[in-house]
């Protein structure tokens, strides 16, 4: 199967349940090349409008559901991505759409679907996508005030701006009394230290600890790390092409009209598409890595743990030792001390047989 059928069969994907279950079903019949599933559904993800971005969510929900029965590939394949798509997916839809998402976290917690510190992840993305939806909507409120205001006479912005110019004196002059008190205060204030990867996996242990990871399957994460979306070179030249016009805000005085105009916007939609995919790909690898660096923290504590187990065994039987050599010395010359048996053997007559018993 290629990419390019795959993202055929995205484009046809709808909300209906029968798009769903059909997409579902030819994932399922192709689980083999889960990983490149995985990659082409976020990309397409991030392509879709936001009226059909639920629905890529609707079929990653059947996929894990009836994957976690038959092998968990896809479970295991869509861990990585799900955090940075739920946060996509809220800040894009309406509120009905958020409150579906957050069954569908609910739903993947009651079933048992990932583990507990997953399903906390889930729910920390689903709320930073919400509050910077709420955030993106306040500043849309501000811009559409500050047009109005814009309507306004000078007048009004004169009277606007002299009321403006007592409050700032009134608050500096406030401010000014408690200026020493403030820089006391601050003073006193130490700056928290911020954790290294290492502390932070410790401390996430300490709190969530996990079962003792396989090494079979620490390797295998560590070479699907050899392949991660920051050593893309292809991607990396893409973005590192890009014109200068796309972030130099300067270089748009130099438009003509309106056709260069349509031009520029077309290649600034293109490249932030890619930029938002590459971003998308980038936050799963760091998810997936410090998913990686708990696992071998956890790893290396249980083999320490074991150690610290063996050298106390050791120490045990390091004690035990001489006992078991004098135990054993004692039995030997217990040993020694026996009657030689086949000396007396040679010594005493043999006994008669049953023959000449009866004989008699």
């Amino acid at each position: 199967m290629s990419e390019t059928a795959l993202i055929k069969r995205f484009s046809e994907l709808s909300t209906s349940q029968q798009s769903v279950e059909t997409i579902s079903l030819f994932l399922l019949h192709h689980r083999r090349q889960s990983q490149l599933i995985v990659h082409v559904w976020a990309k397409e993800l991030i392509r879709a409008p936001p009226q059909r971005k639920i629905a890529f969510l609707y079929v990653a929900n059947d996929v894990i559901q009836n994957d976690k029965r038959k092998g968990g590939e896809f479970v295991r394949d869509f861990l990585p991505v799900l955090a940075a798509a739920v946060e996509h997916i809220v800040r894009c839809v309406d509120n009905a759409t958020r409150r579906t998402v957050k069954r569908i976290i609910q739903i993947w917690n009651e079933r048992q679907i990932y583990e507990l510190d997953a399903i906390k992840l889930l729910k920390l993305s689903y709320e930073n996508g919400t509050q910077s939806n709420d955030t993106v909507n306040n500043n849309n409120k501000n811009s559409n005030s500050n047009l109005s205001d814009e309507v306004d006479d000078n007048d009004e912005r004169q009277n606007v701006d002299n009321v403006y110019m007592a409050n700032r004196t009134l608050k500096r002059s406030a401010t000014n009394n408690n200026t020493t008190n403030d820089v006391s205060i601050k003073r006193r204030r130490k700056p928290k230290r911020k954790l290294s990867l290492r502390e932070e996996t410790r401390r996430d242990l300490a709190i969530n600890p996990i079962p003792i990871p396989i090494a079979d399957e620490l390797v295998k994460m560590l070479q699907e790390l050899e392949n991660s979306p920051s050593s893309d070179a292809v991607v990396r030249e893409k973005i590192a092409a890009l014109p200068p016009e796309v972030s130099d805000v300067n270089l748009l005085k130099t438009l003509r009209d309106k056709a260069e105009a349509m031009e520029l916007y077309q290649i600034v939609t293109e490249a932030h598409r890619l930029l938002d995919e590459y971003n998308l790909r980038l936050e799963s690898e760091l998810r997936s890595r410090r998913y990686t660096a708990k696992m071998l923290q956890g790893f290396i504590q249980a083999q320490e743990r074991q150690n610290e187990y063996e050298e106390r065994l050791y120490d045990e039987y390091k004690v035990k030792l001489p006992k078991l050599d004098l135990i054993r010395e004692e039995i030997e010359q217990h040993r020694q001390n026996m009657p030689d048996c086949d000396r007396i053997q040679d010594d005493l007559a043999p006994l008669p047989s049953a023959g000449d018993l009866f004989s008699k």
